[in-house]
């Protein structure tokens, strides 16, 4: 079983790397450098600030979920979870890697790997749904995205995300709470709207021309595409989908590729409260 594991880890991170080798094969590395070399600080603090919001946010969202399956956490132990996960999941697959790690210290502190595991999988459903719902916001709301067949693609992927959360919901043979879950979809989506903006500031620092409604057409794909484990911690994928849908409202290659790089660098570096957790924290 671990060698499995091993060999699947190591065929994601051939995956994430090769995604990656395409795009600079076609994109010149010394335009992505300059791009890179030239971000203004102030912009990428606020964006990383926003990032540590959006942890803060998914700790009071699985808290909440984890209430409404009658796993009890607080809010100390959530952020540490949250951020224990993070910092996990990044040289594992996608956010299943962060979710694993999370559901293992919620087992450890709460004694249930039932409802620590039901916790964790609700959490991550609420976090699609919210991506899928923005994602239809935003085709509405902007009168159509770069996404071929938006209009039709976007409500079936609210509905077929929300049929799976509420089916998982209702599997766990516990009472349905709307109020509980309604907030934490409300959470989703707000924390969601949190990333555009993060990814708008960090494509103000480095000089990127364009508006704030294009990141919201762009964002909520990479979202969902990254949710895949099919790569490293999203590695690659988010890169190849920033690019492609990007180049749809006119945006370089490499201000993209650069976009995004720095969006998953801040991720690693708003994970980095994990690290000091893992060392002088042991979970509980």
């Amino acid at each position: 079983m671990c060698r499995v594991r091993l060999a699947l880890t190591l065929l994601r991170g051939v995956v994430s790397v090769s995604i990656l080798v395409v795009l600079l094969a076609r994109i010149s590395l010394d335009e992505v450098m300059a791009r890179a070399s030239a971000g203004a600080f102030a912009p990428l603090a606020a964006a990383l600030a926003l990032v540590l919001l959006m942890y803060l946010l998914v700790s009071l969202r699985w808290r909440t979920l984890a209430g409404a399956l009658g796993l009890a956490l607080s809010v100390r132990f959530a952020l540490r979870a949250v951020f224990l996960g993070v910092f996990g999941g990044q040289l594992l697959p996608a956010s299943v890697g962060s979710d694993l790690v999370r559901g293992w210290a919620a087992a450890r502190h709460s004694g249930s790997v039932p409802r620590a595991a039901a916790s964790v999988v609700a959490d991550r459903l609420v976090a699609l749904f919210g991506a899928c719902l923005l994602l239809a916001l935003a085709h509405a709301a902007l009168g159509g995205i770069a996404l071929p067949f938006a209009g039709v693609l976007a409500p079936a992927a609210v509905l077929a995300s929300g049929g799976l959360l509420l089916g998982f919901l209702l599997a766990c043979r516990v009472p349905l709470q709307p109020v509980p879950v309604a907030a934490a979809a409300l959470a989703a989506l707000a924390i969601h709207a949190i990333g555009v903006l993060a990814a708008a500031l960090t494509a103000a620092a480095y000089g990127v021309d364009a508006s704030l409604a294009v990141w919201f057409s762009i964002i909520p794909v990479s979202l969902i595409a990254t949710a895949v484990p099919i790569s490293i911690n999203g590695w690659g994928v988010r890169e190849a989908v920033i690019v492609a849908l990007a180049a749809g409202h006119g945006i370089a290659a490499a201000d993209a590729l650069v976009v995004s790089i720095t969006l998953g660098v801040l991720n690693v570096v708003a994970s980095l409260p994990g690290a000091y957790l893992l060392v002088f924290h042991d979970g509980r």
